[in-house]
């Protein structure tokens, strides 16, 4: 007879001899070392416990990392409010921000009311704290999408994600080692700048109505969106710089930025105590006019080009960071030696009434 509790119960069990009895017993304790006492887990258990790490097996994992896998997960999921949440919330803090002027300019508004409703037309139902930026970029690659446009909405994501961060609704960044989607067209694109005589023949042609603003464009590091925010009242010559707020730059903070003195020459005739730097008429038509007038072909986001490239040239990396509000590193990638410093130094020496 042998005796033990594998239900937790005492019970007793009788054989015909010593020898079978005796080998019962060294069955019954090879299971309880191989799978625990069986006071805490059933027959029923063992088998099932059998079947998962015969399934675990092709991946080389064990039941306990796939357990603790698995209970992180259920954690994570049960802790975690959803993309449709979050992009409601997110949605509402936007708007929040544009009706505040916080926002940097209302086109970056839409395109990320854009991104919203691609998001979570997607994943609307899945825990945020599940999601892997990984996942999301693998999605995006299936997108019959132009590779910028899918930067474009891997990037505003990754920014809905830092938001939802900074409200502690997650612990951890899914897009820390998360690159963007590599865009051949762009790393051979080369930038577009005009020239000082091409700069010269526009400016003398444009609209006076409309010199302050592209003059403005072209010798300092401001960009559109925020000159066209810009007021008289921040233009502040007698110091030779502009005070740009906060609310109004790109990236939330404020800007002081040089007024070189050609452009202090040209902005003379039109400073005024306040008031917008741009006028009520059409900038396209504006540029159009003088773009044939002076008969040159101008080129996307040319006028910063022309800064950035002109700047490095005489002003040097550094500064030329802190005006554009750039990095170096992407300063050196894109306009260093793009020009020369004598075409650099009639750069600087433009007037619109010039020859």
């Amino acid at each position: 007879m042998i005796q033990g509790r594998p239900t937790g119960k005492r019970e007793r069990f009788y054989f015909e001899t010593e020898t079978e009895a005796k080998k019962a017993v060294a069955d019954r304790n090879r299971q309880i070392a191989a799978f625990g006492s069986q006071n805490t887990l059933p027959d029923s258990d063992r088998v099932m416990a059998a079947e998962c790490i015969k399934m675990l097996i092709p991946f080389g994992k064990t039941l306990y990392q796939a357990t603790h896998f698995y209970r992180d997960y259920v954690e994570k999921a049960t802790t975690s409010i959803s993309v449709n949440e979050l992009c409601d919330r997110v949605a509402g803090e936007f708007d929040r921000r544009l009706k505040d002027n916080e926002f940097r300019s209302n086109r970056h508004h839409i395109s990320m009311n854009e991104t919203i409703r691609k998001f979570r037309a997607k994943f609307g139902d899945v825990p945020i704290k599940t999601l892997k930026g990984t996942t999301i970029k693998a999605w995006l690659a299936l997108e019959p999408l132009a590779v910028k446009t899918r930067n474009r909405h891997l990037s505003y994501i990754g920014n809905i994600f830092g938001i939802a961060r900074e409200w502690e609704l997650m612990d951890t960044d899914p897009f820390e080692k998360v690159e963007s989607f590599n865009d051949p067209a762009k790393n051979g694109r080369k930038i577009g700048i005009l020239t000082p005589e091409e700069f010269t023949k526009f400016l003398t042609v444009l609209d006076p109505d409309w010199l302050p603003f592209f003059a403005i464009s072209g010798f300092t590091g401001l960009r559109r969106s925020e000159i066209e925010k810009l007021d008289w009242s921040e233009i502040k010559l007698d110091r030779s710089l502009i005070d740009l707020p906060f609310h109004k730059s790109k990236n939330g903070n404020r800007k002081l930025i040089e007024v070189p003195e050609n452009l202090a020459t040209i902005l003379s005739p039109f400073i005024k105590a306040e008031g917008p730097i741009i006028p009520r008429k059409k900038l396209q038509f504006a540029k159009t006019k003088a773009t044939r007038a002076s008969d040159i072909t101008w080129k996307q986001n040319c006028l910063r080009h022309s800064f950035c490239s002109y700047a490095v040239a005489v002003k040097g990396l550094d500064w030329t960071a802190i005006q554009a509000d750039h990095d170096t590193k992407m300063l050196k990638k894109h306009y260093l030696e793009v020009v020369t410093k004598e075409d650099a130094a009639n750069y600087w020496a433009i007037r619109p009434d010039d020859s």
